[in-house]
């Protein structure tokens, strides 16, 4: 497949230099030799984690006219384009076939999930008017799970189209708003998730993680995401951006209720269960910081003093050029090839950036992207081996600015695309690694403004992230 046939780019030499670039970055890194999958590495560290059985939080009763209400709130706040549909109280029931009563941990709690998921009578879009075919996956197993627990779905939210940006932005939807500040950037792709939940239309709402597409909105909204360990949810049923780095993900209008969510979300048998044995080390990935605005540095100083920690040690993070330069191999690779079918049969559902962007991936070579994943597996062995022995999480920013203004978005291609880059820059080596990750938000008392931080955990150490953040003295 060439890129110009393959997606049409508004700028094919672009494409060629991209190309290029990667190439020059994989080439200077290579590593040869046999070396394990990076989901190889997460099970032995899951193995070693030896997991087992627990008790989830115990369920609350809501109001029984909990989705009325919900429906309500989505109706008066429509203005914030949330949602790419509402649903009826009859397609709600039939999605969930009536489960959403008793005692079950979610029980009667009304819910949003990104249009990229598959539910009975809701064929996604993926945040553009075409419509993915279920092939045999009539019901995201997820979505299944949280039904099971007693959720109630009221919509299926926003986002950027195909999930391939992280500016919220949707211009066949229109652009959710963010409930914060109508000026302010979203971010995404999960961006009607984070507005829905934001806004306080639902308690929580299901998005999905490919290279920070839940914590960069929910940073910017106000509220809290939980990114797992890569596989720790069953990301079937759900429409793939890249099936190396897609990860279904929350986000929640508090920790109590993101750990209420997970706990019904990850298998009994897990090795996220198990505890750690004593108390959260802390690691600082200070380089980042220092590259940080003052509202960000502020927002560390927040989290040390609620964590009642003075102080963490400096760790080190992975080559951010080099993880950003393989997650752009990887996901474009895998972008490009899933999405050609649906681009052949409905091209205006694509916009210019996301072509320019297949177009890339497509012209990315089968070599190239195995070198991508053998390097993606080497530094998650370092890294493993290396900060992750000496600290047990990492607080580290979200992206480099508290906060973005949307008529940044006014500029011309090129600066736009460096923008989606710059919200990218913190977060897509999480996702290559594998590693799970929490988003706190902070209100700065002197201008009021929310200012997020992220921590970072171990394979598997999802819960005592959750717990963790909890605990924290807000």
């Amino acid at each position: 497949m060439t890129a110009t046939l393959a997606f049409d780019p508004p700028n094919p030499s672009g494409v060629q230099d991209a190309v290029l670039g990667l190439k020059q970055v994989l080439d200077t890194h290579e590593t040869t030799g046999a070396s394990p999958f990076v989901n190889e590495i997460l099970a032995a560290e899951g193995e070693r984690r030896d997991g087992g059985a627990a008790e989830a939080l115990a369920g609350e009763h809501a109001p029984s006219n909990a989705f009325e209400s919900a429906r309500r709130r989505a109706d008066e706040r429509q203005a914030l384009n949330a949602f790419i549909r509402l649903f009826s109280e009859e397609e709600a029931h039939s999605m969930t076939g009536g489960k959403a009563m008793g005692d079950g941990t979610l029980a009667n709690l009304p819910f949003a999930f990104k249009d990229v998921f598959f539910a009975h009578g809701h064929l996604p879009g993926d945040g553009t008017p075409y419509r993915f075919p279920s092939r045999g996956v009539e019901q995201a197993p997820l979505l299944e799970r949280l039904f099971a627990a007693g959720a109630i779905p009221v919509g299926a939210t926003n986002l950027d189209p195909f999930s391939y940006s992280t500016t919220g932005e949707n211009p066949f939807y229109g652009a959710p708003i963010n409930p914060l500040d109508p000026e302010l950037l979203v971010g995404g792709s999960s961006s009607g998730s984070s507005v829905a939940v934001g806004a306080g239309i639902v308690p929580f709402a299901i998005g999905t993680d490919t290279g920070g597409s839940i914590r960069i909105p929910a940073a910017f909204c106000g509220v809290w995401g939980w990114k797992p360990t890569n596989g720790l949810l069953d990301a079937s049923g759900l429409v793939p951006l890249s099936h190396s780095h897609d990860c279904p993900a929350i986000v929640a209008s508090d920790a109590r209720m993101l750990r209420r969510v997970a706990e019904t979300l990850i298998g009994k048998s897990s090795p996220a269960w198990r505890k750690a044995e004593s108390g959260m080390r802390i690691g600082i990935a200070q380089e980042l910081f220092a590259a940080s605005d003052a509202d960000t540095a502020k927002a560390l100083n927040r989290f040390l003093a609620a964590a009642r920690s003075g102080s963490g040690q400096d760790v080190a993070v992975p080559d951010l050029a080099l993880c950003n330069g393989i997650a752009t191999v990887i996901t474009g690779y895998e972008a490009a090839r899933f999405l050609h079918p649906a681009f052949e049969e409905m091209p205006d559902a694509f916009t210019g950036n996301v072509r320019q962007r297949l177009a890339i991936g497509a012209s990315i070579a089968r070599r190239d992207y195995d070198v991508a994943q053998r390097i993606r597996s080497r530094l998650t062995a370092d890294f493993l081996a290396g900060t992750l022995s000496k600290c047990d999480l990492i607080v580290s920013p979200i992206t480099p600015r508290g906060c973005y203004r949307r008529k940044e978005l006014n500029g011309p291609a090129e600066s736009v695309r460096a923008l989606t880059l710059e919200l990218l820059d913190f977060n897509r080596w999480v996702n290559s690694l594998g590693l799970p990750a929490v988003a706190i938000p902070f209100r700065l008392s002197e201008s009021g403004q929310m200012v997020a931080v992220q921590i970072i955990g171990r394979p598997y150490g999802d819960l005592d992230l959750l717990r963790f953040a909890g605990g924290l003295a807000l």
